[in-house]
């Protein structure tokens, strides 16, 4: 591995080009990444259809009227749009950890790709499974439903845990990269040792405007592609099948693919951000360069010349 020679240029960039590059990466490595994040993707989205997949499928079938109808819609795409938003990190570990060492002209196997899943699981089950509210959010949908008639409370639980975790997610956005990547434990008995918080709070304090910015700029561009992508699906369901219509497969396809795959983008989109965040504010290109040559000169194994930077 020469790290001094990557797939990405190594330098500071803007967030339109960060967004440009995410294009160039999903073409770059389109199967490989495909294949990482339907595996993180699949048990997501078949409890997302467990949960509230009934939605569509009674109101179509019942025969509600107009008003009705539009409200079970809404709360339908309203309910997914919030748990694919909540699932996003978690569904992607293994795209993020397959993106982390294929920017070094090294295509991972999936066998390994699978140890550093497993090697950091505890930490990302609670940090990204947990706090960041996915598993809590599944719980408390579980929980409206078993209640009965309890749509409005569904929605109202599902609110607040996007704020809280919004505000996380805005202000704190790398913590997958440095759960996966640079593998910071979440506690550490060693004195100096940098733990998860500790590295969490020295990488984004500084960026955390920068980080604010991005965050609102990939959810007006998500928005925004989510529609486009499932208006094209309409289109050619309309050319095809010559059905134009909001219809049920619609619902139950159309939707949370657009969703996925938008979020799909944001996870590149993110990881380059942790990348020029790192480039900014710690001299991340010097620091490949220096080590590339330590490695040439001293013959230092790959895994003490990386750490702890990406794929340590």
């Amino acid at each position: 591995m020469q790290l001094d020679r990557t797939h990405v240029v190594v330098r500071p960039r803007s967030s339109s080009e960060l967004c440009d590059l995410a294009l160039l990466l999903m073409r770059q490595y389109f199967f490989p990444l495909c294949v990482a994040f339907f595996v993180g993707v699949l048990p997501f989205a078949l409890l997302n259809a467990l949960l509230i997949g009934w939605l569509p499928i009674e109101s179509e079938f019942e025969g509600l009227a107009d008003d009705e109808t539009l409200a079970w819609r809404t709360e339908y795409v309203v309910l997914m749009a919030s748990l694919i938003f909540l699932e996003a990190p978690l569904a992607g570990i293994f795209a993020t950890l397959y993106i982390g060492q294929a920017v070094f002209e090294q295509r991972p196997t999936w066998r390994q790709v699978a140890q550093d899943a497993w090697a950091t699981c505890r930490r990302w089950v609670w940090i990204l499974g947990i706090l960041r509210g996915p598993f809590p959010a599944l719980l408390i949908l579980m929980w409206c439903w078993w209640l009965g008639d309890a749509d409005g409370l569904a929605v109202l639980f599902m609110m607040l845990i996007l704020i809280f975790v919004g505000s996380f997610r805005a202000f704190r956005p790398h913590a997958p990269e440095i759960l996966l990547l640079e593998r910071c434990p979440l506690r550490s008995d060693k004195s100096g040792a940098v733990t998860f918080a500790r590295r969490s709070h020295l990488f984004h304090t500084p960026v955390v405007g920068d980080s604010v910015n991005r965050f609102v700029t990939m959810m007006l561009l998500s928005v925004l592609l989510t529609v486009s992508l499932f208006f094209a699906m309409i289109f050619l369901q309309g050319v095809f099948a010559q059905r134009w219509s909001f219809n049920l497969v619609a619902q139950l396809v159309y939707v949370p693919v657009a969703m996925w795959i938008v979020a799909g983008y944001s996870v590149l989109f993110r990881f380059l951000c942790y990348l020029d965040n790192r480039i900014r504010l710690e001299g991340w290109d010097v620091e490949l360069g220096l080590r590339a040559e330590v490695q040439r000169q001293f013959g230092v194994p790959e895994s003490e010349a990386i750490a702890p930077g990406v794929g340590s």
